[in-house]
């Protein structure tokens, strides 16, 4: 990843760019691979004892985390 760099993006506010130190390319074949070894560790993190209302899925490169509750503590 040399001479690579980005910047991180939140509603208005942009960071300035920065470089990229690891990783792999976007769209590299291995992405899937990292993917289905990385990412079922980390929904089981997220929510390791799911209760009626939460929901955790993970598909491709996305993962989301979900939950309904009368109140936003609940």
């Amino acid at each position: 990843l040399n001479g690579r760099k980005t910047s991180l993006v939140f509603d208005d506010y942009r960071s300035e760019p920065f470089n990229v130190s690891g990783g792999i390319d976007q769209g590299c074949p291995l992405s899937p691979l990292g993917f289905i070894c990385y990412n079922p560790d980390v929904l089981r993190i997220a929510n390791p004892h799911p209760r009626k209302g939460e929901l955790s899925l993970g598909f491709l490169d996305d993962v989301a985390l979900a939950a309904n509750g009368k109140s936003y503590e609940e």
